[in-house]
């Protein structure tokens, strides 16, 4: 019996694998008013929306997408708490 996984879950699934935090978004082509979201954690993905979203904005303002932004470095010790 062959059970056919969702693209959302393989995606998921992928980038569980390789990454700690991952957001993914998609919009199916049938309903184009909608999206739906898959992502690893509901605090790492509110983060990772806001910047990608500051990172977005500055791209379509006609800045650099670098030079608006602050990167911050975290210790291995740091993560781990």
């Amino acid at each position: 019996m062959d059970i056919e996984v969702p693209p959302i879950d393989q995606a998921s699934a992928i980038l569980g694998e390789h990454y700690r935090n991952y957001v993914i978004i998609f919009q199916d082509d049938d309903d184009p008013t909608s999206y739906d979201i898959s992502y690893s954690d509901p605090y790492s993905a509110k983060g990772l929306l806001e910047a990608a979203t500051k990172y977005h904005n500055t791209y379509l303002e006609g800045g650099t997408e670098l030079d608006d932004f602050e990167w911050a470095e975290l210790d291995d010790e740091d993560e781990e708490e």
